[in-house]
């Protein structure tokens, strides 16, 4: 079955990698012919050690969370989370949501992670702006140029160069 589907969806690399293998999916430690070194999943991350799995499936990516939702301080709980992990979580607001009856109460309600004792402030802040900051301004450094908070992101920016500069020195 797997043989039918690599010729039907596989590419002809693929599949011809895959009969040279006898049909079977994983070659254990040898190189394979024709320019495919592995035919699972994550070959191509070349992943040596646990801590690629946290630079490769979280550092680069931002997550959109529910203003209010109390699930939302596991992103920041690095003892919890898997290689001590802290996932970038940004806060998308539900003021324009049907169901909220007051969109005053939106971000006092999303607060109430650090009135609760279950994030820090700074936690709430890489949430509210530090996390969206490093989104847009890592990708276009002037994204916020001209804009009130062009001071404060600037300053965000380069806390988050920091760290790669030392280790790059």
């Amino acid at each position: 079955m797997l043989l039918d589907l690599a010729e039907k969806y596989g590419g002809e690399a693929f599949t011809a990698a895959l009969k040279r293998q006898g049909g079977q999916f994983f070659p254990g430690e040898e190189k394979l012919t024709g320019g495919i070194a592995n035919l699972d999943d994550y070959s191509a991350c070349e992943i040596s050690q646990k801590r690629d799995w946290r630079d490769l499936f979280v550092t680069p990516f931002y997550f959109g969370c529910e203003a209010d939702d109390p699930s939302n301080v596991w992103a920041f709980n690095a003892r919890a989370n898997p290689l001590g992990a802290r996932l970038n979580a940004i806060f998308s607001s539900d003021i324009g949501h049907f169901d909220v009856p007051d969109m005053t109460e939106v971000v006092p309600e999303a607060y109430e992670m650090v009135e609760d004792g279950l994030a820090s402030a700074a936690d709430f802040r890489d949430f509210t702006f530090a996390n969206v900051v490093r989104l847009f301004g890592r990708q276009n450094p002037r994204f916020f140029a001209g804009s009130r908070v062009a001071a404060a992101a600037e300053a965000v920016l380069r806390e988050a160069a920091a760290p790669a500069r030392a280790a790059a020195e």
